[in-house]
């Protein structure tokens, strides 16, 4: 694309940057915005490969604005659409597990790739967990199996009794043992015939995820469910949570008003016990002697001055 737009020959020195923003302008009335990001994209990590190889001086696209749009989609099932889905699917026989292929994919959360290639291995039916070791991220990952899970890999188990080591593998042809990874035509024919619109295999992961929020997980959870290592990816799930932040609009509420306390007597606070007997004679004032530097004596700094006080009040 880029060589289209800017001759292969031209010194790497004479890219500017106000080139590429002419090309990032007339590629956007062709295409939409995100793929014109994704062109800019490769066209950076060039020159940065370029730079780390001292081939170029600097980079310009670092100075070219992207679009950025935000195409983060939340598409997900219903249960009607979900049943439907399922019920088309399993009638559909060009396409090999593609009914096992969506309840596993609803259930767990799975991206295509790690479902796609699952490894009998990687299923612990003792412990109820599937044992992902690399993802897209590059760390393992382990997701519980709840029963429809379970029941369904038991049941692909009990009928294929596997003797190679994918999970859904061709039974015959040049491609036998291999993983059924080609599910675009059945799919889309599945999608049709169930009449739901505006729908991907990645939104499978998208139900999934919604499903739980809608049911009362927790972000963090759902989370850790997913793979992802923050909370970032998974905040577009929060408006679908009954009680996402409820108990923060709560606070703005007028405090409850507390029924009166009842006044408890002598009686009622002493029940089963004598009243107590209260001594009302005055208390005995005690007369301390007065004596230079004592507590009831005026203390100056002339001594004599006091004695001829106390000699007046004698």
């Amino acid at each position: 694309m880029w060589e289209a737009h800017i001759k292969p020959s031209t010194l790497l020195a004479k890219i500017t940057p106000a080139l590429i923003e002419d090309v990032k302008l007339r590629r956007a009335q062709a295409v939409t915005h995100s793929t014109v990001d994704k062109d800019l994209a490769v066209l950076k990590a060039f020159f940065n490969w370029c730079m780390a190889r001292s081939l170029a001086a600097s980079n310009p696209v670092c100075r070219v604005k992207f679009f950025n749009e935000d195409n983060s989609r939340l598409r997900y099932l219903t249960e009607d659409e979900y049943n439907r889905l399922i019920d088309t699917a399993k009638a559909i026989e060009a396409s090999p597990f593609l009914a096992e292929k969506i309840i596993l994919s609803v259930h767990t959360g799975l991206r295509r790739g790690s479902l796609f290639s699952l490894r009998w291995d990687n299923v612990d039916f003792l412990n109820r967990v599937l044992r992902i070791p690399r993802t897209k991220s590059g760390r393992p990952h382990a997701v519980p199996l709840n029963a429809t899970v379970l029941t369904t890999l038991q049941a692909l188990y009990t009928e294929r009794r596997p003797d190679c080591p994918f999970v859904f593998a061709h039974a015959g042809g040049r491609l036998a043992g291999e993983p059924v990874k080609d599910v675009k035509n059945g799919f889309h024919t599945a999608l049709e015939i169930a009449k739901i619109k505006d729908f991907t295999w990645h939104d499978l992961r998208h139900t999934f995820a919604s499903w739980l929020i809608m049911k009362g997980a927790s972000l963090r959870s759902v989370a850790e469910l997913l793979g992802h290592r923050g909370l970032r990816m998974v905040m577009r799930y929060a408006h679908l949570s009954p009680a996402y932040l409820s108990a923060e609009v709560s606070l703005l509420d007028p405090p409850a008003s507390a029924p009166p306390l009842t006044p408890l007597t002598e009686k009622r606070a002493r029940k089963g016990q004598r009243p107590m007997k209260r001594d009302q004679r005055p208390a005995k004032v005690v007369e301390f002697p007065r004596g230079i530097g004592s507590s009831g004596w005026t203390r100056t700094s002339n001594p004599p001055v006091n004695r001829r006080r106390e000699r007046k009040r004698r």
